[in-house]
């Protein structure tokens, strides 16, 4: 299994696979294939099956199901370069509306932080909408002051947005 999985890594590195994706894939991979062998499923199709209802079973959410499913595909195709299809549709994503604080929340978290920093960064984050990691990695040379504008690179697609 170790050489499956650092075969794997090296696979997904020279693709600039992102660290975060990098390691959800390595899990669920390392997680397939003990549960693969623990039932001693030979059959491929059954055992990813198997898999992804075990992971329903525990209640995973639909994003995660479709996350696992990709990193098995990964596996097979890339990394094994097995020939045969894994004919398996992807999980519904749950169409929930994302929650959207009044002003006067925004207003009182602002407030209820005394750090002048964080208040920036709360501040700055919300009013541009930008993603957590986002707002910790930004720098000062990516404002500007004088133009109240944000030159801040999309941290995650690497491509400078305006």
């Amino acid at each position: 299994m170790e050489n499956i999985l650092n075969k794997t890594e090296r696979i997904l590195r020279l693709r600039s696979y992102s660290p975060r994706t990098r390691k959800a894939y390595l899990l669920y991979i390392s997680e397939y294939i003990r549960f693969s062998k623990k039932d001693g499923i030979k059959n491929k199709q059954k055992a990813i099956e198997d898999f992804l209802l075990d992971k329903h079973r525990r209640k995973q959410s639909s994003q995660t199901m479709n996350l696992v499913l990709n990193a098995v595909k990964f596996l097979y195709t890339e990394v094994l370069k097995d020939p045969q299809k894994i004919d398996l549709k992807f999980a519904k994503r749950s169409k929930k509306l994302p929650i959207v604080l009044s002003r006067a929340e925004i207003k009182k978290i602002i407030e209820a932080t005394d750090n002048s920093k964080y208040k920036l960064m709360i501040s700055l984050g919300y009013a541009c909408g930008m993603r957590v990691s986002e707002v910790i990695k930004i720098k000062v040379s990516d404002l500007d002051i004088t133009d109240n504008t944000n030159l801040y690179p999309s941290y995650k697609s690497q491509v400078k947005e305006y």
